[in-house]
């Protein structure tokens, strides 16, 4: 009588990707791991993680130095027959070192998708093909602040030698709004094109330049043009700029919007000094690794909008015979508007206005130390109950209409502000 083959208990095998400069990668296989290995998050007989076991064996089995390990892939490998069923777990790691094969691992060499070993073992041709795919695709860590600050140099370094050192106001131009550098004198401008790494602005009305001189007495530096997660931008790359400002010496920071109001009480035209914003992206540009020199990783949001800065907008304001709104901003994503029942759920929020822009730089701005002063300019007014279509057309028509005001306003503002 034929009896079957006696059940083998899959043993898990665990493979270990090290990196190294220049795509080059070391890829070790421990052919034979010691019972007791599990599936991922399991424990190994001498109580190890199956992570702690890979770094173990990595260690033994190359002598190289290794940091950042992290699990890339688990991959099942089913069997015609059941009983074969075996688990690969793939690990990879940064390595330094020259590696050295030992005891029983293989593949052991420095090699680049143009250079793999052959022939490959087991499956370490799938393992290979989703690790170069990967290395393709922008992964969110990727895009991180750390990226774009290593981007910092090369942008300041054209700025360093053309903006004046005491320059200390940085103005963002939201929509409709960039007829304010009309009003700046000794003007001299650069095109973001011109600026390496700079995103790039893709909005009408956003012209894309950074331009400097003296407004009011003061010298500012302003941004003609900004950028939106609606555009595709990450977090992190919509405040790239506002580090660029930072970085210059910039110490205040006055940053506008154009919104849609949510106080029945308002009109287009209206003009709002922000109070206080809710972010309501679900995104946030400091999520990623951290760097102590970009600031504080847990910034206090208690107080974002300087409470000086906003007694002196009031104050400004009341001198000129300006209305001036206050209240609390919330960002959307967009770029979809919002719906008669989005607008009754954020106004219960106790948000005052409603835009797509502004909280990503906001944060930034916090976490460098600036102080921060927010305005709006309510282009349309959201009643749920007899919501009105609005067109970008009419929105950035509405702002322009309402600049000459808000400049008027900012030229007061910087005028009393003691720099």
């Amino acid at each position: 009588m034929n009896l079957p083959p006696p059940y083998r208990n899959p043993l898990p095998t665990v493979d270990i990707i090290i990196e190294f400069p220049g795509d080059k990668i070391v890829l070790i296989r421990r052919k034979n791991p010691p019972r007791g290995w599990a599936l991922p998050g399991g424990f190994v007989d001498y109580g190890e993680t199956l992570e702690a076991a890979a770094v173990r064996e990595a260690l033994e089995e190359t002598s190289l130095s290794l940091t950042g390990l992290r699990q890339f892939q688990t991959y099942s490998h089913p069997s015609r027959d059941p009983r074969h069923h075996s688990i690969s777990t793939v690990f990879m790691a940064k390595g330094r070192g020259i590696p050295r094969a030992r005891d029983d691992a293989e593949a052991i060499g420095l090699f680049d998708k143009n250079s793999l070993p052959s022939p490959l073992a087991f499956d370490h041709d799938l393992i290979l093909e989703d690790y170069f795919a990967n290395k393709k695709r922008k992964t969110p860590m990727e895009d991180t602040h750390l990226s774009w600050n290593k981007n910092l140099k090369n942008v300041l370094s054209p700025l360093r030698e053309k903006i004046p050192e005491d320059t200390k106001v940085g103005i963002v131009l939201g929509t409709g709004l960039g007829g304010l550098v009309d009003h700046i004198r000794k003007r001299s401008a650069l095109s973001y094109e011109d600026l390496p790494n700079f995103p790039r602005s893709t909005v009408p009305s956003h012209q894309g330049q950074l331009i400097w001189g003296n407004l009011a007495g003061k010298k500012i530096v302003a941004l003609q043009g900004r950028f939106h997660l609606y555009e595709g931008y990450s977090p992190q790359a919509i405040g790239f700029p506002i580090r660029v400002l930072a970085s210059l010496g910039i110490q205040v920071l006055i940053i506008s919007n154009a919104a849609g109001g949510l106080d029945p009480v308002f009109q287009p035209g209206d003009l709002m000094v922000i109070s206080d914003h809710i972010n309501y992206t679900g995104e946030n540009p400091l999520v990623g690794p951290h760097e102590d020199t970009l600031g504080d990783r847990f910034p206090d949001m208690s107080c974002v909008y300087d409470r000086d800065l906003l007694q002196l907008a009031q104050k400004a304001a009341l001198d000129l015979k300006i209305p001036l709104k206050q209240g609390v901003y919330v960002g959307l994503k967009g770029p979809s508007l919002e719906t008669p029942a989005e607008t009754r759920f954020l106004r219960s929020m106790g948000a005052s206005a409603v835009g797509m822009s502004t909280i990503m730089e906001v944060i930034v701005a916090v976490q460098s130390g600036l102080r921060v002063l927010g305005f709006s300019v309510i282009t349309n007014v959201n009643r749920p109950d007899c919501m009105e279509p609005a067109s970008l057309e009419t929105i950035i028509d509405t702002a322009r209409r309402s600049e000459p005001k808000w400049a008027s306003l900012v030229k007061g503002l910087l005028k009393k502000l003691p720099l």
